[in-house]
């Protein structure tokens, strides 16, 4: 493994012996993407990306405050905004969420009003939930460009519901008090226990969040600064091992020869066939999979600055031994960490020591198809069969939401 470069090298965050308890919450929210709309170049087999949501629920003990970072998608989804609504009519080709988060959380004995503040890594419809369900003693943080507003039916063009922002205090996050890393921060408590960090591209607005899990650790919760681990790993600082870790690929290694050689998957490297570069200049060892979508149908507002936000985040977090990162939609997370909803009682506060970051980084090789030595698809990943298909409402599968 290459010298990591790690916040240490650039703004590190400010020493504290302050920390935040961070439990992962399984949303429940699933959908079935179409992969062209976040990566490139699309590999044969993956051209449908079968995606889960995570939230997180971040407990700071010595305050006595809780906040939700993110909230997935409402479970009556087809009571959004028409704008987002078309949005899920023209692109998503499956969705399905079986609980709110609200019903997650008092499930397992948690009043909603415990939870001081929510908040949105960003205005998409599969993070912002059911903020309108929480008491409005719950604050609602947003990064300072979130719009549109004022909401929906205000405004019939807005994809905010109005009613998650009524009665409420709302706090539109202005990164600007220091620099972590590359990005521009915002001490969310005050105590150095949890940072939020400007990360644009994908979403205006769009934050992430650097949670202290011990005095030297991190967990970067990434929201959508990208959608897929692909997107920034490999990378030259932690490149292929020459095995890829039995622990990542979940159960499942009868699929794969064992021990799985990495070159099983890095011989199929696609940017090795991406028509805008040129293949030497690929090192498949140490290249990222993928490359961010560009077209005028990517889910990147600005692809350009999302690719290069991507890029320092691998540099300065993802190459840090000491910061595991998480995104929301990475399946593998969700088969390797503990969940709220099976077992609330524990977090992800010790997972250097156990030995989780390892087993996270490479746990998106499971979902990728298989190939042979010509290139062609002889098998699915991990997962056999997307995810959801089709539009679901109240538990079962509609031809429309309408």
């Amino acid at each position: 493994m290459a010298n990591p470069v790690g916040m240490g090298t650039l703004n590190p965050p400010p020493p504290s012996n302050n920390t935040v308890r961070v439990r992962m919450v399984d949303t429940t929210s699933v959908m079935s993407l179409h992969a062209e709309a976040f990566l490139k170049p699309v590999m044969p087999g993956h051209e449908i990306m079968s995606v889960t949501t995570m939230a997180f629920l971040i407990e700071n003990e010595k305050l006595g405050k809780k906040a939700m970072f993110d909230l997935g998608t409402r479970k009556d989804y087809w009571n959004s905004p028409p704008m987002t609504l078309q949005r899920i009519k023209d692109a998503i080709p499956g969705v399905r969420i079986d609980k709110d988060v609200t019903e997650i959380l008092q499930e397992k004995g948690m009043s909603l009003g415990e939870i001081d503040d929510i908040i949105w890594s960003h205005s998409h419809w599969d993070h912002m939930g059911s903020p309108n369900l929480f008491p409005h003693s719950t604050n609602l943080c947003y990064g300072k460009g979130t719009g549109v507003f004022p909401g929906y039916p205000h405004n019939p063009t807005s994809n905010l519901n109005a009613e998650d922002f009524e009665g409420r205090k709302c706090v539109e996050i202005d990164c600007k008090d220091l620099h972590i890393g590359p990005f521009p921060a915002h001490d969310f408590y005050g105590d150095g226990s949890l940072y939020l960090l400007d990360t644009p591209g994908h979403w205006p607005g769009h934050l992430c969040a650097l949670a202290r899990t011990t005095p030297n650790t991190f967990l970067f919760l990434g929201g959508d600064i990208c959608h897929f681990s692909g997107d920034f790993r490999p990378s030259e600082w932690i490149p292929f091992p020459k095995t890829v870790p039995e622990a990542a690929l979940r159960g499942h290694a009868r699929k794969y020869p064992m021990p799985c050689p990495c070159a099983f998957f890095s011989d199929h490297h696609p940017q090795l066939h991406d028509e805008e570069i040129d293949p030497s200049t690929v090192d498949k060892e140490k290249t990222a999979f993928y490359r961010l979508s560009t077209h005028k149908h990517s889910s990147y507002k600005d692809p350009a600055l999302a690719t290069i936000t991507t890029a320092k985040m691998q540099q300065y977090f993802d190459s840090d031994p000491n910061v595991l990162v998480c995104l929301s939609h990475d399946t593998s997370l969700v088969d390797l960490l503990p969940t709220f909803n099976d077992s609330p009682e524990k977090d992800l506060n010790k997972w250097k020591e156990q030995g989780l970051k390892e087993k996270c980084h490479w746990g998106w090789l499971g979902e990728l198809p298989r190939y042979d030595n010509d290139g062609n698809v002889i098998g699915q990943g991990y997962r056999e069969i997307p995810v959801v298909e089709g539009l679901w409402k109240e538990g079962r599968r509609v031809e429309s939401f309408d």
